[in-house]
């Protein structure tokens, strides 16, 4: 398997993930700094500062997947699967490459594990 190019796929979503994650920082700071008017103001304000969080926090667990697949490549423990250590599908790993699974593991994860919880 050609690791290169998933390499350069991951380094190049770990940019973006790191790129968002400053941005969001930014964006905390600069509206720490907005007076709230009225109780309607500061109800919008905590809404979108929850969801700020929310996306904050799935962005640093995809971070920590994407760096945890780097080290794949580097202990040459990369795109196998985590169940059975069979190759994971390629067209799977073009399309996440920090994916743990093959498909039909994956599949079987989702059917038994609870769907998460939403707001």
């Amino acid at each position: 398997m050609a690791y290169e190019e998933y390499k350069v796929l991951l380094l190049a979503k770990q940019r973006e993930l790191l790129a968002q994650q400053n941005l969001a920082e930014h964006d905390a700071r600069g509206e720490a700094g907005e007076r709230v008017r009225d109780w309607s103001d500061e109800s919008v304000a905590d809404e979108d500062s929850g969801l700020s969080l929310k996306e904050a926090d799935q962005d640093t667990a995809l971070l920590q997947q994407v760096r945890a697949a780097l080290q794949r490549i580097e202990n040459g423990n990369y795109g196998k699967c985590r169940v059975d250590g069979r190759p994971v599908e390629e067209k799977r790993l073009k399309q996440i490459p920090w994916a743990v699974y093959c498909l039909k593991h994956q599949l079987e994860l989702e059917e038994t594990s609870p769907p998460p919880a939403t707001l």
